[in-house]
């Protein structure tokens, strides 16, 4: 229904290469957090265009659709159902085998498992679940184990628009949490991510290729950021410079303060977070007012960049691929729908990847001289971070170059 809004209980805004799924691989073990179906990252919001058509009720039905039937299974069951997840670059969809349909789950737990929400349904937060009457202990345990905190945890929405996006549709008191890394280091992360992807110029990928990492990187980063033209062009065509864009925190954040209040705001940083996993994301949980959940694992380590693509025109072929499968697998559902024709489109898609891939064996750390030069460009970026975190960053942060 339009004007209607959807309430979660947290959303990550990211950013790209900043731990953000090492902190889903995390939160997925917790029995009532509740994450998107079968996609870590939606493109939903990423592509307006999308938004615009299928409506922010598409959104619910798609990414929350089962949510009330999973409140009526074990905590147990809720782990088996969402190991099979869609993560292009981790190969989710590959690695198990275990996962399975949560709607068959749901059908095999019980017969009374209740329908999925309807178009008018606006709230998918566990919090406002009102749990059955009980008559014995048994169900007052099982009416604790019925409350889910639904959420999403995206690297991508610190796109342009997204903020505005999420503001419309969301609830003002979802909790927002902002994941961030030294500037520097997350672009020079990024930059061997995208390129493996196919996202980079091939004339960056031929380079990189010809020079390696370090030595391509700093000519690619002197090629932006040293023209006054391209350098501009960063913010208003943050999909064009992904790198970069991605690392102006603040202006991300001011976009999101529009919408939603300061206090509902977490930031974490990726230094922090890698140095005591458990410690943040137990102090992550009490922001979220989530109890704790023993036996959660710890020292989570996910989507590492180690792999590249074997030429410039596998780069290319690789992102291609990349948009089919968000086609079939996100907003065409065709796992569920004709799921023997997906079988054959995921087997043809890994062959691909193991085609046009080769394993990451460039090391090579990022020159001093490229440090200093986008130290320098960020430097007004990290104060302002500072400033709307309310806390200093690491030490680590823009350590040359001041």
């Amino acid at each position: 229904m339009k004007g209607k809004k959807t309430k979660l209980s947290f959303i990550c805004i990211g950013f790209q290469k900043c731990g953000t799924t090492s902190l889903y691989d995390l939160l997925r073990q917790h029995p009532n957090i509740y994450l998107t179906e079968d996609v870590k990252e939606p493109m939903f919001y990423r592509v307006h265009l999308v938004r615009r058509i299928l409506g922010s009720g598409w959104y619910r039905k798609r990414y929350f659709g089962h949510l009330e039937e999973a409140r009526q299974m074990p905590p147990a069951a809720r782990r088996r159902t969402s190991e099979n997840v869609g993560l292009l670059t981790g190969r989710r969809g590959k690695t198990s085998s275990a996962g399975t349909d949560p709607s068959k789950a749901c059908a095999a737990t019980s017969k009374a498992c209740a329908a999925g929400p309807e178009d008018s349904a606006v709230s998918v937060s566990g919090t406002d679940h009102a749990a059955p009457a009980a008559s014995d202990q048994s169900q007052a345990d099982g009416r604790h184990a019925s409350v889910l905190y639904p959420g999403e945890i995206n690297a991508g929405l610190g796109f342009n628009g997204c903020a505005r996006w999420l503001g419309r549709d969301f609830t003002h008191d979802t909790k927002l949490i902002f994941m961030m890394r030294d500037p520097a280091d997350r672009c020079y992360s990024a930059y061997k991510y995208f390129l493996a992807l196919g996202f980079l110029p091939m004339s960056v990928a031929a380079d990189d290729k010809k020079r390696g990492h370090a030595a391509a990187f700093d000519s690619y980063v002197r090629s932006v950021l040293l023209n006054p033209h391209r350098r501009k062009e960063i913010r208003r065509h943050r999909m064009k410079y992904l790198c970069f864009s991605q690392g102006n925190y603040a202006c991300c954040i001011r976009e999101y303060l529009r919408s939603f209040p300061r206090e509902n705001m977490k930031f974490i940083f990726f230094e922090e977070f890698i140095r005591d996993e458990e410690g943040v994301t137990k102090d992550l949980l009490r922001f979220l007012q989530i109890p704790e959940a023993p036996g959660m694992s710890y020292h989570v380590k996910s989507n590492e960049t180690n792999f590249r693509a074997a030429s410039p025109v596998c780069a290319k072929i690789l992102l291609l691929f990349q948009g089919m499968y968000y086609l079939f697998f996100e907003f065409l559902n065709m796992g569920r729908r004709c799921p023997g024709f997906f079988r054959k489109f995921m087997a043809f898609y890994d062959w691909s990847m193991d085609k046009c891939t080769r394993p990451e064996t460039d090391a090579s750390k990022m020159l001093p001289s490229t440090r200093k030069l986008l130290n320098r460009y960020y430097q007004n970026e990290i104060r302002k971070v500072e400033e709307l975190s309310g806390r200093s960053v690491p030490e680590s942060w823009a350590r040359c170059g001041k």
